[in-house]
Formats: structure tokens, C-alpha cells, sequence
């Protein structure tokens, strides 16, 4: 079952607008995403990819036009899955944090992924050209025992040209938002105060072993 990021479900939403005489206009975001070129940090990263991500709906009528439902699921996925294989040494999927006791030592951190805010807008008036989409994503750095680092919310905008079939002008309007939230997490991360303090305990912590071990 798909994830509503509205208060209603999304089937009522649809059977409400069916009862109104609206039409439901579905957005499928579907697309390959560039991986960034980027120096990996020096660290072993688990990644959480939890079901609301993986699964997510964005449900909302907009006033005077259709009932709207956004799929952004397999989008997630695509944008952000190659990017954190490119970002660390090692990217690892784990299933839970607290990471199990057995596996701590395979992983430094974990990354987990929430997409906290979506909007969008589509005009209606005839001057109107444009559809604009703004997101935000929720970062959460965790220790292996579960600990939180830091968090750090991440947003990006979109602009489309309105063109043929609106829900494409939506489609297209938030990848561009969701390329620019993958440059700023691939080129800015590392640049949180917390993140680089962390990173740095990791390489001394790293130099160390390597110094007791010799």
C-alpha cells in the first residue's frame, strides 16, 4: 500500500472527487537520475531505505481543478540509491537502526531518508505558464547503536513550462527539483558542521587502529 502524505486516504480523496464529478489527475515520477562526481568519503554507510520512502503518494485536490495524486516512490529510489553508492566508500542497506549488535562493526553510520514536504502548484489562470514543485527531504545521520548525529533538511524547487497534458508539466517540474536536491546532498554533507566533526572521528578513530596495529 502506498504511503498518503495528505490526511485523507487516497481512495477517499478519488471517490469524493468521483461523487463531485472531478477528475483524478496521477502522476507517476519516473526517471534515471545522474550519479554525481564525487571524491567518496571515507566511511562505510548503511542506508535505510524505510517504506514511507519507498512508497510514497502525494495526495491533494486542488482548488477549482482535480483531485491530484504524486507518485514519488520509485523516484526516490532512483535518485537517491546510486547517489549514496557514490557518496562513501561503501554504501550498505540495512534494515533498522539501531543496526543489530552482529552487524555493527560493518557499518560507521546510517543514513535515513525522509521526504518531509511536497508542494506544487499547477495555474488555472490563462497567463499562468508555469508549475512549479518544492520538496523537502529529512536526513538523519545515526550512530550504529541508534544515537542521532545530526539531521538536516534538504529542499529543492522545480519549474516547468505548462505544456500539453499538465500532470507531464508536474512530472517534469519535480525531477528538476529532485536533481537539485541530489546536488546538494552530494556536494554539500559533508560541509555540516556536524557531519564534518563526525567524519573527522572516524578518520582519527581510523589513524589510530591503524597506529595500535603496527
Amino acid at each position: 500500500m502506498r504511503t498518503i502524505s495528505s490526511t485523507h486516504s487516497r481512495w477517499a480523496l478519488i471517490a469524493a472527487a468521483g461523487l463531485l464529478g472531478a477528475c483524478v489527475s496521477s502522476v507517476v515520477v519516473d526517471a534515471e537520475f545522474p550519479a554525481p562526481l564525487v571524491q567518496p568519503l571515507p566511511v562505510r554507510m548503511g542506508i535505510l531505505f524505510d517504506e514511507e520512502l519507498q512508497n510514497f503518494v502525494h495526495v491533494e485536490a486542488l482548488p477549482q481543478q482535480s483531485a491530484w495524486t504524486i507518485d514519488l516512490g520509485d523516484a526516490n529510489l532512483a535518485l537517491l540509491s546510486p547517489l549514496f553508492e557514490r557518496m562513501f566508500a561503501e554504501a550498505l542497506t540495512v534494515e533498522q537502526v539501531p543496526v543489530p549488535p552482529a552487524l555493527r562493526g560493518s557499518v560507521d553510520g546510517v543514513i535515513r531518508p525522509r521526504l518531509e514536504k511536497f508542494e506544487f502548484d499547477v495555474p488555472i489562470g490563462e497567463r499562468d505558464e508555469f508549475v512549479e514543485v518544492w520538496m523537502q527531504y529529512l536526513l538523519t545521520l545515526y550512530e550504529p547503536d541508534g544515537s542521532v548525529v545530526t539531521e538536516w533538511p534538504v529542499s529543492g524547487y522545480g519549474k516547468a513550462e505548462l505544456t500539453g497534458r499538465r500532470e507531464d508539466s508536474v512530472r517534469r517540474a519535480a525531477i528538476i527539483a529532485m536533481r537539485e536536491v541530489g546536488a546538494a546532498i552530494s556536494t554539500k554533507f559533508a560541509e555540516q558542521p556536524d557531519v564534518s566533526y563526525w567524519l573527522q572521528e572516524r578518520q582519527d578513530e581510523a589513524a589510530l587502529s591503524a597506529d595500535l596495529g603496527s
